[in-house]
Formats: C-alpha cells, sequence, structure tokens
C-alpha cells in the first residue's frame, strides 16, 4: 500500500472540487483487515454523513436472507403469499422475492407517484410487466419497495428497525442511519443539484441546494459516513458470520441474472452489482451519489458526492491509487442536448413539447422527433434519452429493449397539442417552455 495513499487522493479530490461538480466528498480505502485511510473534502467533515442511495439494496438482500435461515420467507414462493393484495398486470407466472432482489420480475423503475411512500408499490396495480420473471434484467427500485413490505409485514417492525437490529448494531456502525428524517439535516452533507433542471449541467450553471425528502423506504435510505460504509464493505469482503451464514452470503454474491442491456458485462446478485474486476453498488439520490466496490485483490473503496457527479471517479481512482496505479484524470462531459429536428409524422406531433410534474426526482422531461421517432428527453438526470416506440393501445413503450416495462401515453388534446402525459403511471402537464 502506497505510503502517500491519502496525500494523492487529496491531490486528485482538489482537481474534482475544482471542476464543481461536488460541494462536499467523502472517500476511504480498505482491505480484509482494517480501514487504511479515510478523507473528507470541500463542506464535508470527518462525521458527515451522505445519502447513500441504491447501496442499500444490499441491506435490503441481508435482512431478506437473514428471515429465510429463520424459516419466515421463501424467496422462491410468489410474493402475494406475502402481500396477498399484491398486484400488477401480467400474463406470466407469479413474482417472487428472488425476482425482486435481483431485478428481473419484470416491474417499472418506479415513477415516484408519492415522494415518501410506498404507494408507488400499490400503484404497480396500474402497471404491466415488461417481460416473464426470470427473463431480463430491468433495474426496479419499486420491486425493492415491494421487498421491504414485505419484510415489515413478516416481522412487525418497520424497514429502519430491521436494518438498524439486524445490519448497523452488529456490525457497530454508529455513524449510520437506516432512514432519512428532518432530525438529521445537520449531520448530513447538504444535497446539490445543478443550477437548472433541463439541460445537460455545465460549470457555469453551478449547484443549489436540492429538494429535501424524507425517506424510509427499502430501495434506498441508508446514511452513512465514509468510514462507516467501509466497516460495512469489509463485512461483505469478509462474508461477516454476524450478518449471514456462508451459505446466504454465496446466493447473495451469485451473478444471477446478465445485465443485457446496451453492451453490459455485469451481472446482479442479490442486491450487489457483479462484474469481471469485483462486486458492489453504485447509489444515487437527490444531490447525493455514492459508490462502493471490492476488487478481486482484496482492496475496497467507498466514495460518496454531494452534487452532480463524481462518486465513480473517486472510487475508481481510490482503487488504483492503492494499487499504486494511475487513475484515470477526473472529467465531466455532459451529453448534448438534442433538439427536435422536425422529422415527426404528423399523428404524433401533438405529442411534441415540455412536460413537468412535482416529482422531485424526474422534474421534467421533453417529447421531441429525431430521425422520424420520438424520443423522450430528460438532460439534467444522467442525460436519459428513451426512444418511444408506438403500441397498439395508443401508448408508447420507452426505452430501446423490447422488454422495456415503461410506458408513455397522452391525453387532454385541446388546439392539437396533449395537455397531459402519463410515464408509467406519474402524470405530467405541458409547459410553456420549449
Amino acid at each position: 500500500m502506497p505510503r502517500d495513499l491519502a496525500d494523492r487522493l487529496d491531490e486528485f479530490a482538489r482537481t474534482m472540487l475544482e471542476a464543481g461538480t461536488a460541494a462536499a466528498m467523502a472517500v476511504a480505502v480498505t482491505d480484509r483487515e482494517q480501514t487504511l485511510v479515510v478523507r473528507s473534502y470541500g463542506a464535508a467533515g470527518e462525521g458527515t454523513m451522505f445519502q447513500i442511495g441504491s447501496i442499500g439494496k444490499s441491506f435490503t438482500a441481508i435482512v431478506t436472507l437473514q428471515l429465510v435461515e429463520e424459516g419466515r420467507l421463501d424467496l422462491h414462493a410468489p410474493v402475494t403469499d406475502v402481500l396477498p393484495w399484491f398486484s400488477v398486470g401480467s400474463n406470466h407466472g407469479p413474482i417472487t422475492l428472488h425476482h425482486l432482489l435481483t431485478h428481473s420480475a419484470g416491474l417499472i423503475m418506479g415513477a415516484e407517484v408519492a415522494t415518501g411512500s410506498n404507494y408507488d408499490v400499490v400503484s404497480l396495480a396500474e402497471t404491466e410487466v415488461g417481460f416473464a420473471p426470470g427473463e431480463h434484467l430491468w433495474y426496479s427500485n419499486v420491486g425493492y419497495r415491494v421487498i421491504g413490505w414485505a419484510l415489515e409485514t413478516i416481522t412487525g417492525n418497520g424497514y429502519p428497525q430491521l436494518v438498524r437490529e439486524r445490519i448497523l448494531d452488529r456490525l457497530e456502525m454508529r455513524e449510520s442511519e437506516p432512514w432519512i428524517v428532518q432530525e438529521m439535516r445537520p449531520r448530513l452533507a447538504q444535497a446539490y443539484v445543478g443550477g437548472y433542471d433541463d439541460r445537460p449541467w455545465s460549470k457555469q450553471h453551478g449547484l443549489v441546494p436540492a429538494t429535501w425528502i424524507d425517506s424510509a423506504e427499502a430501495d434506498g435510505c441508508v446514511c452513512c459516513t465514509a468510514g462507516d460504509l467501509a466497516v460495512y464493505l469489509r463485512a461483505i469482503m469478509n462474508r461477516d458470520r454476524r450478518l449471514l451464514s456462508e451459505q446466504s452470503w454465496a446466493a447473495m454474491c451469485t451473478p444471477h441474472v446478465e445485465d443485457d442491456q446496451d453492451g453490459a458485462r455485469e451481472h446482479y446478485g442479490y442486491g450487489l452489482a457483479i462484474a469481471a474486476d469485483g462486486i458492489g453498488h453504485g447509489g444515487g439520490m437527490i444531490g447525493h451519489y455514492s459508490k462502493l466496490w471490492a476488487g478481486g485483490d482484496g482492496i475496497g473503496a467507498v466514495a460518496m458526492v454531494s452534487g452532480v457527479a463524481g462518486s465513480e471517479a473517486l472510487a475508481q481512482a481510490a482503487l488504483a491509487l492503492a494499487r499504486g496505479e494511475q487513475p484515470q484524470p477526473f472529467g465531466y462531459e455532459p451529453a448534448p442536448s438534442l433538439r427536435d429536428d422536425g422529422s415527426c409524422p404528423e399523428e404524433w406531433r401533438a405529442f411534441l413539447g415540455h412536460y413537468r410534474s412535482h416529482n422531485s426526482w424526474l422534474t421534467n422531461f421533453r417529447v421531441i422527433a429525431n430521425g422520424g421517432r420520438l424520443l423522450l428527453e430528460a438532460d439534467a438526470v444522467d442525460e436519459v434519452r428513451r426512444p418511444l416506440t408506438p403500441l397498439d393501445d395508443g401508448r408508447f413503450r420507452a426505452g430501446e429493449q423490447p422488454w422495456s416495462p415503461e410506458r408513455l401515453w397522452f391525453d387532454t388534446v385541446i388546439d392539437g397539442r396533449a395537455q397531459r402525459a402519463w410515464l408509467s403511471g406519474a402524470a405530467y402537464h405541458r409547459t410553456f417552455t420549449a
């Protein structure tokens, strides 16, 4: 391990702060025995917590497997055995906890129809699956909320209590919280987003404080310091028996489903992404991004940022520096905005335009024509670009893959323009801006 690891991490972090993509950052490196270095930058101190987002899905998987070990859950039984009211449109076989844990249930990603609530699980009854369970991987936040509801039903305890008692307390993670509530604000890094929410971020846009959202849902509501998250990563690396048996760890780290989208070469286990070079997960919240990754060489890193980007780059730089390698220089290159090229067929012209909602996760999107087809574009959220394919029922499939469960449809056409758009069950309304 290089003796100057901390100094070299500081140097790399300075280039990130100068790029303006983050206002606060924290990083830690660990091996299988101990944490090697913990550093914080910008508006973050040693005890500052960050929202770790979807890294929390591995916490959900661990609690689920603990209950399986106790004989209280069956991974391969229909989830309706636990939640008899659960419903989603489907002509296929039943959805199980195994399907939900591996993002292979065919559910939508999540419409966020009710922020800070599990009502999204109820609203799945108004959607339909995109494929037979187990057939593909389609990342679904709401699928993990289904798991959380099942955990609460079986135990009679809230999800945050389960995480605290079954993971945080066992690992002595005293600088972590299993939920996001108002009382935590003084301990959390202030979340920041780009100055504009309808265009790709650039440095001159700056950063502005993000919307606050309470959260206690099982798709990602845990908060940690970098030091505590390194403790958790080390537990995964060592398959810590305080959390799971060896058999359960093996099931969690098995590559159950291949990510067959966009040339990805990763698989998904239970709450963990599995690749040739390691295992871990990323997380994204409103104004917070995080990364947890362990390489096969016994070196792991965690990184968190408050801003628009940088957790992946900081984690990869930490891993490279810990191995005595030169990290890739940090750079942020947003995709250029696309513009309507005038090629929209007449029957779809009413749908072109800019739509907004009070959804804090996806505040707005545009529908434009490009190359004779419609495209959904949301530039401020990871440069989302989803081609729209017309279906026989008048709706559009959103996404390149023919198995995408995401749907977009329009109504209230007045003077040749749709006044409302529905994206996977969430309503957006035409706004006056182009």
